[in-house]
């Protein structure tokens, strides 16, 4: 078995136009909260994530460790929350033909460093054949992730009455 990585970010400043700390603050923690909504609301990853079709919950628990997914990915997959860490983190993985895929989600903000960061660790085991296209499919987890958070920051926004 081979395992091949990929891990981005994607950094989202304080507008200029806020020059309190306060509101730097407030601005940041309502970012926060927008970018974990986008994150778990399953019904609309067809949205922003690519070659995903559909998502239905498994069950009608909240969303917690162990809570399984089920994938339209042009075919039905199962995926699972490994890690749950609201407003925080999501690490997920799904068992594919070709190995096993996971997502791990992390929302940082720094009033410091005035900006919100979004990271995003792909990880992806390749068994049998699939070994063989290791440095294509490289490429393409490192393409999946530039693409997974350029859609993920167009969808979240500060509340309204910031």
């Amino acid at each position: 078995m081979s395992i091949i990585r990929s891990r981005q970010d994607i950094r989202i400043a304080v507008p200029s136009s806020i020059e309190n700390t306060h509101d730097a603050e407030a601005w940041l923690a309502s970012m926060s909260d927008s970018g974990w909504r986008v994150l778990t609301d399953f019904r609309n990853w067809p949205d922003w994530m690519p070659g995903v079709r559909g998502v239905i919950q498994a069950d009608s628990e909240p969303p917690a460790r162990g809570t399984k997914l089920h994938l339209d990915r042009g075919q039905m997959t199962t995926c699972s929350i490994d890690q749950w860490d609201p407003p925080r983190s999501l690490n997920i993985s799904i068992n594919l033909s070709g190995g096993e895929m996971a997502y791990g989600f992390l929302i940082e903000t720094s009033a410091k460093n005035a900006e919100m960061r979004i990271s995003l660790e792909l990880e992806r085991s390749l068994i049998g054949a699939s070994r063989i296209a290791a440095f294509f499919l490289r490429w393409r987890l490192q393409n999946l992730g530039r693409q997974l958070l350029d859609n993920l920051a167009a969808r979240i926004s500060p509340a309204r009455n910031l």
